[in-house]
């Protein structure tokens, strides 16, 4: 296994440490003392914390790109939509939220470069799911009653609601709430 390089684990720990906490709650101190070394060397690498966590939305979305990417498009719809919803389903009750979401409340504190990768983040999402509905409209008896595009804003923006609701719940019902909403739009009724 590839030893991470310092940089590399500023990153590793950046996503664990905002997922879990948020921006505003951990340091540069908090860091260092996770990877072993001092704040200095942090600065060194990231010399603000808007430099940090803009890497950490990149490394995140590049990831998570990554896996949609990956969805076989010509798989039944709803086989699509389980494929997408699995790693959400999987997170969901962890003490880890998705990064964006986190982030999300902490908007106002963040520089205009993380808001624009954020950004970028959902419309990926929904993007994709726009595709998803598209591929799956022809499939039904009726039409969805608004176009693709606006259903995957309300379908990602559910998701991430729900994700957030169940965490502080403490119960997986939001979500899973949140993707019923996603396979009953898959149905051909």
């Amino acid at each position: 296994m590839k030893t991470l390089s310092v940089r590399e684990q500023l990153i590793e720990h950046t996503l664990v440490l905002i997922r879990r906490k948020g921006f505003n709650g951990f340091s540069y101190r908090d860091l260092a003392e996770l990877v072993g070394v001092k704040t200095s060397s942090i600065h060194y690498y990231f010399p603000s914390k808007d430099d940090l966590v803009l890497e950490a939305v990149r490394e995140y979305s590049a990831r998570v790109h990554e896996r949609i990417r990956t969805i076989d498009t010509t798989l039944p719809p709803a086989e699509q939509a389980r494929q997408y919803l699995e790693p959400v389903r999987t997170g969901c009750g962890t003490d880890q939220a998705c990064l964006v979401g986190m982030l999300s409340a902490d908007v106002l504190s963040l520089s205009e470069p993380v808001r624009t990768t954020m950004r970028e983040y959902i419309r990926m999402h929904e993007q994709w799911l726009t595709g998803l509905f598209e591929r799956a409209e022809p499939l039904r008896d009726k039409p969805y009653p608004v176009p693709p595009a606006l259903l995957a804003q309300v379908v990602y923006s559910g998701l991430q609601n729900g994700g957030m609701a169940a965490r502080l719940f403490g119960t997986r019902e939001r979500l899973e709430a949140a993707a019923a909403l996603l396979a009953g739009v898959m149905t051909q009724s």
